[in-house]
């Protein structure tokens, strides 16, 4: 009887300590989910700079190729020309 008591007794401070762990796993995820839903909802300033650099670097690859695009169909041209 005793073994039984000491078991429900094990038993219950486990559970307890399974119920402590869940409690503070849910408030870490309650944290977690209102720091993500500040990221979404207002971006820091870094993300902003760094879209508008990779904006801007973007853009010069986009100039960059259309001028390549340009060269390849003159010389394409100028060689049709001398045939």
């Amino acid at each position: 009887m005793s073994e039984d008591l000491t078991s429900s007794k094990e038993k219950q401070i486990l559970q307890k300590q399974v119920l402590d762990e869940y409690t503070k796993l849910a408030r870490n995820m309650d944290s977690l989910a209102k720091l993500l839903h500040e990221m979404v909802c207002s971006p820091s300033n870094n993300i902003l700079d760094s879209l508008r650099e990779l904006e801007k670097e973007i853009g010069l690859v986009h100039t960059l190729f259309k001028a390549s695009v340009w060269a390849i169909l003159a010389d394409l041209e100028t060689q049709e020309t001398k045939t």
